[in-house]
């Protein structure tokens, strides 16, 4: 079966609205089925951990892949904890554990996650609850 062929789509990230969850961090999507309008999209955040705070992290049941663009902190997996920094891509298969911290950084941490599926990522799922839609832009109420 084909897809039907959509337009090419250009998201400028600083007008996408970012969820806030508390003071450590924001979470904006940027690309999902909603926006493009294809379900089984790639789907990715813009994540900004604020400096002087950690995640407490979580496990899924699906890969997700990380892409520091900048800043540098500590990120756990499972039992090992490793620094990263902007320009890593960091790849952390279902079932591992993983928590941002940026507590020794007086620089906010700014990250790309990746799902394979808008339905693996909790986010999603409070920006349903939260505004009724997965995306807004900082335009909209």
């Amino acid at each position: 079966m084909e897809q039907k062929k959509l337009p090419p789509l250009q998201v400028e990230v600083a007008k996408v609205k970012p969820l806030l969850f508390g003071e450590e961090y924001e979470s904006r999507m940027i690309l999902d089925h909603v926006i493009t309008g294809r379900d089984n999209v790639i789907q990715i955040n813009h994540g900004t951990v604020k400096a002087g705070y950690a995640l407490g992290g979580g496990v899924h049941e699906e890969d997700e892949i990380y892409y520091i663009l900048s800043g540098k902190g500590k990120l756990q997996l499972d039992d090992k904890i490793v620094d990263v920094a902007g320009g890593q891509v960091i790849f952390i298969p279902a079932g591992c554990f993983h928590a941002l911290d940026n507590r020794g950084s007086d620089e906010d941490m700014c990250i790309l996650t990746f799902w394979r599926d808008w339905r693996f990522n909790d986010a999603y799922e409070e920006r349903i609850r939260q505004w009724g839609t997965s995306f807004k832009t900082v335009d909209e109420e």
